[in-house]
């Protein structure tokens, strides 16, 4: 089935889900004011994953784009693609989480629309499902294809010695844009994520270790640019102190944990 753009009316980019078979595979990407170009990122992805499997769905969210991202996703013709939108722009956590709403597959693949990281082996990636529950891209793994400036590789590593000072988090890379999920791991966690914007995917990491999830990192071609704003750095830094906050001090995670299993368990008889 070959991809294609067209003109289409808004009222054909809702579809009932419940009608929907289910995928194994489901890809969300989160896309913000990423132009007309967009539309052929979307169209490489779908090629990308025909190469892999038969069985995907991508759904690409729309992060509220100020820009003409919205009419180019929106003319993509494909029966695998579910493009979603919302305004204003919330950030890439709560695009994922809104994107997860249309979610059918039972692995749960986040790709950052801008595919600055990919697997270099995916099959490996699924492989390794078998013994963990998420599976990581990482620019530090061994056998990583990684190009970048010298700015930005600077900006990383400082990011993550303070990810590795603040939170028990064991992987060496937090925030190379691609991760594979059993979706029973994100049933789990994303009920206890607060972050929407710059620190998402740390605090889903944490979530997993605080939940005893088995976390696996693999190497990834990972190409970045040098348009990284020093400010986001900053951002990131101020929602990873919050994160710390809620983690260390005021333990709201573990207390979140612990009054959802309260309300799961429901017995016949309560004793007074």
């Amino acid at each position: 089935m070959q991809a294609t753009l067209r003109d289409v009316s808004p009222q054909e980019l809702f579809v009932d889900q419940k009608v929907l078979p289910k995928t194994k595979f489901s890809v969300i990407m989160p896309i913000y004011n990423g132009g007309l170009a967009a539309g052929e990122k979307v169209l490489a992805a779908v090629k990308k994953w025909e190469s892999l499997t038969d069985d995907f769905e991508i759904i690409v969210v729309d992060d509220g784009s100020t820009d003409s991202t919205h009419k180019a996703l929106s003319a993509i013709r494909d029966e695998r693609v579910n493009f979603v939108s919302y305004a204003p722009n919330k950030g890439k956590g709560a695009a994922i989480l809104h994107g997860f709403k249309y979610v059918r597959g039972n692995i749960v693949i986040f790709a950052d629309g801008d595919l600055e990281a990919l697997p270099i082996y995916f099959k490996d990636y699924i492989q390794t499902l078998d013994e963990a529950d998420i599976v990581v891209a990482s620019k530090r793994a061994r056998g990583a294809q990684v190009y970048a400036g010298s700015k930005r590789k600077f900006l990383s590593a400082v990011f993550n010695t303070f990810v590795k000072i603040l939170l028990p988090i064991s992987v060496s890379d937090t925030q190379a844009g691609f991760k594979v999920f059993r979706r029973s791991a994100l049933d789990r966690i994303l009920p206890l994520i607060s972050v929407k914007r710059y620190a998402f995917d740390v605090e889903l990491l944490a979530m997993a270790k605080l939940l005893n999830l088995k976390v696996a990192e693999l190497p990834a071609k990972v190409s970045l640019g040098s348009d990284f704003d020093a400010q986001e750095i900053l951002r990131m830094l101020l929602d990873l102190l919050g994160i710390a906050y809620r983690y260390r001090i005021r333990c709201w995670y573990q207390k979140s944990i612990v009054a959802s299993n309260e309300e799961a368990y429901a017995p016949l008889l309560r004793l007074r």
